[in-house]
């Protein structure tokens, strides 16, 4: 479960990358706009590039758990059934899960890790929080100095934070890459963030080979 109260903690951009293909990235947001007011769960499916490089090919969504509008929680017995059908890809393996933190009420959706996340984190594993919120305004897809990527589609705002454990067993947030989200729409206001993404594609194509 992940409940109300978040950790506040500081975690810039760490030394782990995350690139994310486009069906991951869809899948992602209609996970989370699915059950939208309530909170998306699911696991991430792809292989580590090097020990400090995950490739996310898919995003798969629990349709079996239990939802809430602040926490969120996997079905044990389903859980059991994904993971041992699961193990059996010989060419994908699962890195990690995904949730998301919606807004309800006057409350807004943010990327904090709470504590009960920060318990769920083991070494190894990936783990990305998706923030929607409902939109104010229309915002290109864009890098953020965080290591996260924001932008709008529709009605909603999204934010996309990955975060793992450090060899100290720290929460530490990865930088997140998505060429495909760039691309479509890409509005970048800072030459460091264009250099990024300009670095991102090269790293998913030598990645792709």
């Amino acid at each position: 479960m992940r409940p109300l109260f978040f950790a506040r903690i500081h975690q810039p951009g760490g030394d782990v990358e995350v690139f994310i293909s486009s069906n991951a990235f869809w899948a992602l947001l209609i996970s989370a706009i699915e059950v939208y007011k309530r909170e998306c769960f699911g696991l991430l499916l792809g292989y580590r590039d090097g020990g400090n490089s995950y490739i996310v090919e898919h995003a798969i969504s629990y349709q079996t758990a239990y939802r809430r509008h602040t926490s969120v929680e996997k079905n044990g017995r389903a859980s059991k059934r994904m993971e041992k059908f699961l193990a059996n890809l010989g060419h994908l393996s699962v890195i990690g899960d995904f949730h998301s933190h919606t807004g309800w009420g006057d409350l807004k959706g943010v990327g904090s890790l709470s504590r009960q996340d920060l318990v769920d984190m083991d070494h190894g594993n990936l783990y990305m929080i998706i923030v929607a919120n409902d939109k104010k305004r229309s915002s290109a897809w864009q890098y953020h100095g965080d290591g996260t990527l924001s932008g709008t589609v529709d009605d909603y705002h999204f934010r996309i934070g990955g975060y793992y454990l450090d060899e100290d067993s720290r929460p530490k947030r990865a930088d997140i890459f998505c060429p495909y989200a760039i691309g479509f729409n890409a509005k970048e206001t800072q030459q460091k963030l264009i250099l990024r993404s300009a670095l991102a594609n090269q790293r998913w194509s030598r990645s792709k080979r």
